[in-house]
């Protein structure tokens, strides 16, 4: 859910004019009210939200069809740090997962398992 929602505030940013964003957003913002684990939550999702951040960055040329402008020597040092935060991404899900005594996410035969820490 954290992840979820760190995504929503990125796209909340970069996409300001989409109203089913800002809907959603809003929807997790009011399941959020009143919870006494706000600062838990603040910093999970402050964490996620920069490896989101960053992985954003690196596709969105690559999702716009600009791979051939940036060159296939661009796009797999892109691929590859993509799966290096992949892998950060999915290490932070699984503290959050680990303290709230939920399912962590295991990656199989995945590029990303080999990346994490």
């Amino acid at each position: 859910m954290l992840d979820r929602y760190s995504i929503l505030l990125l796209k909340k940013e970069r996409l300001p004019e989409n109203p089913e964003v800002q809907a959603e957003c809003a929807r997790f913002e009011a399941d959020l009210q009143g919870r006494s684990d706000q600062e838990y939550i603040t910093k999970h999702v402050a964490l996620l939200k920069e490896v989101n951040a960053k992985i954003w960055d690196l596709e969105s040329d690559i999702r716009k069809g600009k791979e051939g402008a940036l060159g296939l020597e661009e796009v797999g040092r892109r691929a590859l740090a993509i799966r290096d935060l992949n892998a950060e991404r999915v290490a932070l899900k699984n503290v959050v997962a680990k303290e709230r005594g939920e399912f962590e996410e295991i990656k199989v035969d995945h590029a990303s398992a080999a990346a994490q820490p």
